[in-house]
């Protein structure tokens, strides 16, 4: 058979459209990581994801490309892996505990919330876990996902730099960097890990010379940017992962990318510190933007600087490369000695370095500083750099790992930790999650929760170490270490709850730990399973979808409540309740509006459907308060109980000293009405 012949057969022996199929089976795959970047920028731009809208529209984006693929792709599962299995059956269990925690909390609808945000990662971890794994795709995801970050990324350090061009206002925090994520430690997080992956473009073994180029010109904006987010965690995260991703992927481009972006890198971070208007209350006044702009030219330069150099150095990598070769071929069981040798000797030098430089006790201050629970006291944001105090972070621990012990199995129910921490705070400082994810998850889904979360991590986590070696050690190392630093990040801060630093390691951690192409020749599917398995993606599909319509009613109708508009809110808070009705906002805010069309007896009977859809919640126990002192009744009880739940908030002292003294209908009707009301979104 001639090579013509034996290439028709091959052309032919596909069947009719055989052609039109693998081109469509190609482009699926391709569709993959760029949905990953696609995802990351949407959420990014919508305050990380950490609203429900955003989750929910994200979740549903995820659902319907899992349909696609169960019911276009020729072998749907043929990527599921062992691993990929036991991540997302954990994930899984995660996602039903989630849900049903609702029945012992009292509140489902917070469940509610918490479960669309599991199964984001659950859908996420199963769409690109199903893919089998090519190498060249996965290079492609992780340049798509350094790619959005780095997106995300600059546009952050494009509204301090240059505000002119790109405005942040209406930060909460404007000293620290957090745009457009709306949080400084997931925006540091996130140049952490497009960091990490610039470092692997940069210094990966058989990337493209534009590749390493384009990775080494990426890292000093990326630095910068999570200097002027001034996160210590991030930082610290940081530093420890890229000691694991030198250690683990050992790249032999690591030398070249060092020597181009280690300096070039160091004078953008230079530039950036002592760039100290930026790093002020007002960081867009005439100063600061001038100060901005000859900073923005420094990053430029530097960026260039490390793309060229790095572009010259390519000769280094190939020397490097065959000497690598070269002593792998050499090496055997005799230089294992040496090995241990030269590893005791470099741990005796750091530890008489440790000595000399008093390290230990040293370590030892810095350490009982951050035990003793001291507030930070910095005159300037950049003076956080070296500071060791905890910030604040060891009393919401403190009270997370009370609640653990009142309910130690179970937990307390997913999105409970913000009614724990009004209850039981040392503090007036008010916060909605625990700043650890592992301690948050022992307080609100108990011993339970937190070993599915151990389970999913370590899975991913070993499952890429197994496969950091040979030849593809410097992908596997970046994705490894990466892994590393949002695992350490999430155990002091909530990114759990900010998809926008979270998916990609369900999404990439999937694609990597999936089953390589062509191990699996089994047919796929009967159609009937696949018409089943997309139903149940869709039914999946339908809490997130109706959460999200429900979220954007209940802005509106705040919105609407705010601008004095009544009849437009209680219009889009009736919307948002027909969505979903468990939830408690839209009944309290057609509560208030009855107060406002003078129907005050109305406005309790709806406050108690408020209330009963989350009755440990103070804020409905105050409202209730409110809108009974309004109608002329009794509201010192709930308010007493409001005071229960959360005896440092201001407007429930302010209504305590206001209402209990008196048991007068008219003075509690006269001081009600001017009561101040703790609406949110």
């Amino acid at each position: 058979m001639t090579r013509s012949s034996l290439h028709e057969h091959r052309w032919f022996s596909r069947g009719p459209g055989g052609a039109e199929r693998a081109g469509a089976k190609a482009l699926g795959e391709a569709a993959i990581p760029i949905l990953l970047g696609a995802l990351v920028v949407y959420l990014a731009f919508n305050m990380g994801g950490f609203f429900p809208a955003a989750t929910g529209a994200a979740t549903v984006v995820l659902a319907l490309a899992l349909v696609l693929r169960l019911t276009l792709a020729e072998r749907p599962f043929a990527g599921v892996s062992a691993p990929v299995l036991v991540a997302a059956a954990a994930l899984a269990l995660l996602a039903v505990l989630t849900l049903l925690s609702g029945s012992w909390s009292g509140a489902p609808a917070r469940a509610l919330l918490e479960f669309d945000r599991t199964l984001l990662y659950l859908l996420a971890l199963v769409l690109f876990g199903s893919v089998p794994l090519r190498l060249v795709s996965l290079e492609f995801a992780v340049r798509a996902f350094a790619a959005a970050a780095l997106l995300v990324c600059s546009a952050g350090l494009t509204s301090r730099v240059a505000p002119d061009v790109l405005s942040a206002s209406g930060s909460a925090v404007v000293d620290r960097l957090g745009y457009p994520l709306g949080y400084w430690n997931a925006l540091g997080l996130l140049a952490v890990l497009a960091g990490l992956a610039c470092l692997h473009l940069a210094s990966g073994a058989r990337q493209p010379a534009f590749v390493r180029g384009l990775g080494a010109a990426a890292i000093p904006p990326l630095a910068v940017t999570l200097l002027l987010t001034f996160s210590r965690g991030a930082i610290g995260a940081g530093l420890v992962a890229l000691v694991v991703y030198l250690a683990v992927a050992r790249p032999w481009g690591a030398l070249g990318t060092v020597v181009a972006v280690g300096p070039t890198a160091a004078v953008a971070v230079i530039a950036g510190y002592r760039a100290d208007q930026l790093a002020t209350i007002t960081p867009t006044s005439p100063a600061a933007v001038a100060q901005g702009h000859d900073l923005a030219l420094v990053v430029v330069l530097c960026a260039l600087g490390a793309g060229v150099l790095r572009a010259v150095l390519g000769r280094l990598d190939v020397v490097l490369e065959r000497r690598a070769e070269r002593a792998a071929q050499k090496r055997s069981g005799r230089n294992l000695p040496r090995l241990l040798a030269a590893g005791a000797a470099v741990g005796l030098a750091v530890v008489i370095l440790a000595l000399a430089f008093d390290v230990p006790d040293r370590v030892g201050r810095q350490v009982e500083r951050f035990r003793s629970g001291e507030a930070l006291q910095a005159t300037q944001v950049r003076d956080r750099l070296t500071s060791a105090s905890d910030n604040g972070r060891l009393d919401p621990w403190r009270v997370a790992l009370d609640a653990t012990s009142e309910a130690p199995l179970v937990g307390h129910g997913a999105g409970t930790y913000q009614i724990l921490w009004a209850r039981d705070r040392a503090t007036p400082f008010g916060v909605v999650d625990g700043h650890s994810l592992y301690l948050e998850t022992l307080a609100e889904l108990g011993v339970v929760g937190l070993a599915l979360i151990v389970i999913v991590i370590a899975t991913l986590m070993g499952a890429l170490a197994w496969r950091a070696r040979g030849r593809q050690r410097s992908l596997y190392g970046a994705l490894f270490a990466a892994l590393v630093a949002w695992a350490l990040h999430a155990g002091v801060d909530w990114h759990w709850e900010m998809p926008v630093v979270t998916v990609w390691l369900f999404a990439l951690g999937g694609l990597a730990i999936a089953t390589p192409a062509g191990r699996h020749s089994a047919p796929g599917p009967a159609p009937l399973t696949r018409i089943v398995a997309a139903l149940g993606c869709l039914v999946l599909a339908v809490t997130p979808a109706l959460v999200a319509l429900s979220q954007r009613e209940l802005d509106a109708s705040v919105a609407a409540f705010r601008r004095g508009d009544c009849a437009e809110a209680v219009r889009n808070a009736l919307d948002s309740a027909s969505w979903v009705g468990v939830r408690p906002q839209p009944f309290e805010l057609l509560a208030y509006c009855d107060v406002r069309a003078g129907l005050p007896d109305l406005a309790v009977r709806v406050m108690r459907k408020a209330l009963a859809r989350d009755p440990e919640n103070w804020e409905y126990r105050y409202g209730l308060a409110i809108v009974r002192a309004t109608a002329g009744l009794d509201p010192r009880p709930q308010l007493r109980e409001a005071l229960r739940l959360n005896p440092r908030n201001v407007l429930v002292q302010e209504a305590a000293r206001a209402l209990l003294p008196t048991d007068d209908p008219a003075k509690w009707r006269r001081r009600a009405l001017r009561a101040r009301l703790p609406l949110r979104s």
